[in-house]
């Protein structure tokens, strides 16, 4: 028991480690601007400085760093919460796009905010930028290659969300996003993202309450649509009698009582 103790201390530490070595490592992004001592105040929280810093010079808010994003991307990847919100009192753009991806400050908060062995997921951020006016219906519709040769991947707030956690799916759906919207050159859509990333609770809820067309291709291609059975059988490659495999039959039984055949299904 002590040694079980003692190594989950060592993984506590080494991870916390990690992370301020990773939050100093974002707030390096800004050295060579005039934002750096904003940057820093965000990742220490020091509150009234960020406030006496934006308040004598507003424009630090839009300063981006050589990585593209602003402080206010920032105080999210470094999941500095209160830097955040104070961000947003002060003004910070709720729609800034980040010019070397083109997502949405809404995007980037549609994350897994790693803070221990466990992922977890931190809605606030998401609802904070919706409460200040931020556009769930803002999406990359096309793949985007910047003058780096680093290329992001069309998507919106809810194709994110759709990978991760049903709240967050449930609040961006409520402010007005569409949870039908097709994007990219494959035609995916938030239904598509939850069955490839196997978020079983999310599947239920387009199928069940959003009634979403199952009978719909899942991913278009010019070599042959894929539909949910292609993605089921592709993404969810559980050994048997897991209750991973458990939770995919009782899926495949909960599609073929709406048509789905499985059987006779030609898959790609």
């Amino acid at each position: 028991m002590k040694y079980l103790i003692s190594l989950l201390f060592v993984f506590c530490f080494l991870f916390a480690i990690d992370s301020y070595a990773q939050s100093g490592r974002n707030v390096e992004f800004f050295k060579d601007t005039e934002a750096f001592e904003l940057a820093k105040a965000v990742n220490s929280e020091n509150l009234k400085r960020i406030e006496k810093l934006v308040k004598e010079n507003p424009r630090l808010l839009s300063v981006t760093s050589s990585s593209g994003s602003n402080v206010l991307v920032l105080s999210i990847y470094i999941d500095k919460y209160k830097s955040f919100k104070k961000l947003l009192e002060l003004g910070a753009e709720p729609n800034f796009i980040t010019p070397d991806s083109k997502y949405s400050v809404l995007i980037h908060a549609c994350k897994i905010f790693d803070k221990g062995p466990k992922p977890l997921f931190d809605n606030r951020y998401a609802a904070l930028l919706l409460e200040y006016g931020a556009d769930p219906e803002y999406a990359l519709e096309e793949d985007f290659t910047n003058d780096k040769g680093i290329t992001s991947m069309a998507t919106s707030p809810l194709m994110r969300a759709a990978r991760l956690d049903l709240e967050l799916v449930k609040l961006l759906i409520k402010y007005g996003a569409n949870p039908y919207k097709p994007l990219g050159k494959t035609s995916r859509t938030p239904f598509s993202q939850a069955v490839s990333s196997n978020r079983f609770e999310i599947i239920y809820y387009f199928i069940d309450e959003l009634k979403i067309d199952v009978h719909q291709p899942l991913a278009i291609r010019e070599n042959g649509n894929l539909y949910v059975q292609d993605f089921i059988k592709k993404f969810m490659n559980y050994i048997p009698s897991t209750a991973g495999d458990e939770k995919k039959q009782e899926l495949i039984k909960h599609l073929e009582a709406r048509g789905i055949d499985f059987k006779n299904y030609d898959y790609k």
